[in-house]
């Protein structure tokens, strides 16, 4: 993984922002992070929404990620956690649930190990640095969540509307993405294909191969544009 790990994140930065390659790789880097073990938990039921702007975070800020210890994969995981903990507090802080001596994750499904055990072992926790550069970015990623929000309820180019899985024009991103990412509670997969008619499987792909990588798209449109 350590090498797999590596290779993924220089395939990304070796290209133009702009580019499709780095599109392509982005995407299989995403994939991979899916896999890494010890990336914060939350059984809080909009904990898919803080991950999935961490993925847009990670998207975006790619280039500045800086191994801080021997191991790319320890410091990757550190690095996203950074962020992703300060996504899962606020999931809390808005239902006045926020526990601020935990973090909130959960079992490593593979070892058993609590993380929360593990937030004192440095290899688990954010220096005084690290949480000021995490709150930093939290109050731009606030701001251009508000400009991503705004853009998919518009969706003046018809980007995200038109771009469904072919026989459900109704199954479109902008469709998902409200439903998924800005309606609360956020609907569930499942629940959407039944409204729709349309098989699990190929809703979730469509989402995650479709929808994801075009949100990533403007995300990084926006924030290019300074909405960060």
């Amino acid at each position: 993984m350590e090498e797999q790990l590596k290779e993924a994140i220089l395939s990304v930065c070796n290209y133009d922002s702009n580019s499709l390659q780095r599109q392509k790789n982005l995407n299989r880097l995403l994939i991979l992070i899916q896999q890494l073990p010890g990336i914060y938990r939350s059984s809080h039921q909009d904990y898919p929404e803080a991950y999935n702007r961490t993925l847009i975070w990670v998207s975006k800020n790619i280039d500045r990620f800086e191994a801080q210890t021997e191991s790319i994969q320890q410091s990757f995981v550190i690095w996203i956690n950074g962020y992703l903990k300060w996504r899962i507090r606020d999931l809390y802080v808005s239902d006045n649930r926020y526990d601020p001596q935990r973090v909130y994750p959960s079992s490593n499904e593979k070892t058993g190990i609590d993380l929360i055990e593990n937030i004192s072992d440095p290899r688990f926790s954010l220096s005084l640095l690290d949480t000021q550069i995490a709150e930093i970015q939290a109050e731009k990623e606030v701001r251009l969540g508000n400009a991503i929000a705004d853009y998919i309820k518009q969706d003046s180019n018809k980007n995200l509307s038109q771009t469904h899985p072919r026989k459900y024009p109704k199954c479109n991103c902008q469709c998902l993405a409200i439903r998924l990412l800005l309606q609360q509670p956020p609907a569930k997969i499942s629940e959407i294909a039944r409204e729709l008619k349309v098989n699990n499987q190929t809703l979730y792909s469509h989402w995650k191969q479709k929808c994801l990588p075009l949100l990533q798209e403007i995300g990084e449109e926006l924030g290019g544009n300074g909405q960060s």
